[in-house]
């Protein structure tokens, strides 16, 4: 019997950037664990709110919503499923990135925005041309797979007028401990930064069915409207607003969490990442500051 599996992505349905934003599959959890966040300072001040118009011809004003955060003066790392929505669309189209816009220290329908230029996502990050031919089975092997390379990079029309958030690559066995910002839309109509702390670890630690990836991360937290969200986010190591050597380490950006047939999460409190490694990074990263070229 095939086990239905859906993505908890942070994409929202929009009528105009002012309406108010309603997400694909609202949560119920108390969100007391969740806690804003201040964009004027570490970590937070790095990050910001990703929006990609994608026009249906019964709402042409819809669109996507994420979080990226700057890792270079003009690059945003965000999750792969924001600029391709691989299990809506396995092989396209996508909509045209370049059409949106990212707002670097957005809250409360105010930020500093960025024209985007280009976009990739990690090449791995992709479905097989014949994903459609393919036995039920095999499609959710695909999308596990793709899951491992969840992320893209962004490159914009200016320089990060706050700097850069630290990265670690390759980080297995140096952090037990993380931190998710990003903007859920059950928390504040997904206006305002938040953040959910919780413990990290490979995703093959823990039985986790064919999420027990050693490529996939998990993070695990208490159980809050934050859980079902915040995708592109940074999950971020020693959080510190005052920026102390090996604080605010970003580790991995929000992916996804598996949630079963009537839609309910099927590992409560936990969120699952690509694993960032050099070999992927850094080829992505050199060819989007050179133009995405």
């Amino acid at each position: 019997m095939r086990i239905y599996l859906t993505l908890v992505l942070l994409i929202f349905v929009m009528s105009g950037l002012s309406a108010k934003a309603q997400f694909l599959m609202p949560g119920d959890a108390d969100q007391a664990e969740a806690t804003s966040g201040n964009p004027s300072v570490a970590p937070y001040k790095w990050a910001g709110l990703l929006i990609i118009p994608n026009p249906t011809a019964k709402n042409p004003n819809a669109g996507s919503l994420c979080t990226g955060q700057f890792i270079a003066p003009s690059v945003v790392l965000t999750a792969g499923h924001c600029v391709r929505d691989l299990p809506s669309n396995p092989l396209g189209p996508w909509p045209d990135v370049t059409k949106g816009v990212f707002w670097l220290q957005y809250q409360n329908q105010a930020g500093m925005p960025f024209k985007i230029l280009c976009a990739e996502v990690n090449p791995l990050w992709r479905m097989p041309q014949n994903y459609a031919s393919l036995s039920a089975s095999d499609q959710d092997a695909a999308f596990y797979t793709a899951t491992q390379h969840d992320f893209a990079m962004l490159l914009v029309d200016g320089q990060s007028p706050t700097g850069t958030m630290p990265y670690a690559l390759d980080w297995k066995g140096q952090y037990s401990h993380a931190a998710r910002i990003g903007y859920p839309g059950d928390i504040l109509e997904g206006t305002v930064i938040q953040k959910a702390p919780g413990i990290v670890f490979p995703a093959d630690a823990l039985p986790f069915g064919a999420a027990s990836s050693p490529n996939l991360v998990v993070q695990w937290g208490p159980v809050t409207d934050a859980t079902q969200g915040m995708s592109g986010g940074a999950w971020v190591a020693h959080p510190d607003a005052g920026e102390g050597q090996g604080h605010n380490v970003l580790l991995a950006v929000t992916s996804f969490g598996p949630v079963t047939r009537t839609g309910r999460p099927r590992y409560p409190g936990g969120t699952f990442a690509a694993y960032l490694t050099a070999a992927e990074f850094n080829p992505l990263l050199q060819s989007v500051e050179n133009g995405c070229k």
